[in-house]
């Protein structure tokens, strides 16, 4: 989950199920073979960012925990650790919630190791019930 993928049909369905969703990759696996530079490279967070005097992994995490989701950040730079907990003394703004709506959703990657021809499921389509 993260502000790329929004997972908008997984988040209710565990809130309603009292399930606690946990964002792995919240800032898209930047410069990661597997991931995508979506996050840390987008125009709607960066003058999100920028109007607020926070940075674009801020705006992202801090979204993340206003859709009441935990999330986890692998980061060993101890310059990125800091910022990254600083986000619980400010909030977004509905309309800033609103142009995040709008950001074009992206899954990471493809699920191929749970779609296999004779399996339960037979195409990504099916396992993501069309979720984006």
């Amino acid at each position: 989950m993260n502000v790329c993928w929004q997972q908008r049909k997984l988040l209710p369905f565990c809130k309603e199920k009292g399930i606690q969703v946990c964002a792995w990759s919240p800032l898209g696996g930047y410069n990661n073979i597997w991931g995508t530079n979506e996050v840390i490279e987008n125009e709607v967070l960066h003058d999100i960012a920028t109007s607020k005097s926070k940075t674009v992994p801020q705006v992202a995490l801090r979204w993340i925990y206003e859709q009441g989701a935990s999330f986890v950040v692998k980061s060993f730079n101890k310059e990125r650790m800091m910022p990254n907990l600083q986000i619980f003394d400010w909030e977004l703004h509905e309309e800033e919630n609103d142009k995040i709506l709008q950001i074009p959703q992206r899954r990471l990657g493809t699920p191929d190791w749970f779609v296999v021809p004779n399996g339960p499921i037979k195409s990504d389509e099916e396992l993501r019930d069309g979720d984006t």
